[in-house]
């Protein structure tokens, strides 16, 4: 996320490691914006509100708010192009370019800066895995609509995703129903690893669950399966970019 601290260590990896797609994880909901003092969009401080609920309201009720909204995400690409990183896709934090006001801010710059691809979070069903929440339902629904978006010769996205519900428990045995419930067609699988150390509640929800989430991608028995799966079934593991 270009408004967070670490952004420009996380540039850094990225251009150390040319063959890993990068997104742009646009956002409205943590951190600084990028492009300068916000008067709509922010609080006093000029941070972003961390709740959607407190973000959505000032979208819909203040026009200059999406005009906020579109420079800031504008300034946000600008800020990887300018550091030589060529973004595969666009998504965003907490899955706000699903919204309607916003995911047409979403496809208008994906077009003019011809990024061709964007996350839908059109979450499949997969058996023994979690359930999708109420708010979650509301996300597929509203990724349906973005889906018909993105329908065109000028954009594209996947034909499914799975990661919604499993967010913060994407275990082992998680991943393990997926592979033997895959889908036919092109997929995305959401995942958040990481280290917990350091990271607390106030900066996000997600803090031991990252370790969670960080062994069931590295566990070595999983890996087995999904390379022979892949081997297998003749599946290509792409990022965005090569879609």
């Amino acid at each position: 996320m270009a408004t967070m601290p670490d952004c420009d260590r996380a540039l850094e990896i990225s251009q150390n490691n040319p063959g890993l797609g990068v997104g742009i994880h646009l956002c409205l909901t943590q951190g600084t914006p990028r492009s300068g003092k916000l008067r709509y969009l922010v609080s006093g401080d000029n941070q972003f509100p961390r709740k959607i609920w407190q973000l959505l309201p000032r979208i819909e009720r203040n026009r200059n708010a999406l005009d906020e909204a579109k420079a800031e995400w504008a300034a946000q690409i600008d800020y990887a192009l300018k550091r030589d990183v060529r973004p595969t896709h666009l998504d965003s934090h907490k899955h706000i370019h699903h919204w309607p006001a916003l995911s047409q801010i979403a496809t208008d710059l994906a077009r003019q800066y011809h990024i061709s691809r964007i996350r839908c979070a059109d979450e499949i069903s997969i058996g023994g895995t979690p359930r999708l929440s109420a708010g979650y339902r509301a996300l597929r629904f509203l990724a349906r609509k973005l889906k018909r978006q993105c329908a065109g010769p000028d954009l594209r996205t996947t034909d499914w995703f799975f990661g919604l519900a499993a967010t913060g428990k994407f275990s082992a045995a998680v991943w393990r129903c997926l592979l033997g419930q895959l889908p036919d067609g092109t997929g995305e699988v959401m995942v958040h690893p990481g280290y917990c150390a350091d990271l607390d509640v106030g900066s996000t929800r997600l803090t031991t669950q990252r370790q969670l989430e960080l062994d069931g991608l590295c566990n070595s028995a999983v890996i087995t399966e999904i390379n022979q799966y892949a081997a297998d079934n003749k599946i290509q593991r792409v990022h965005f970019g090569q879609l």
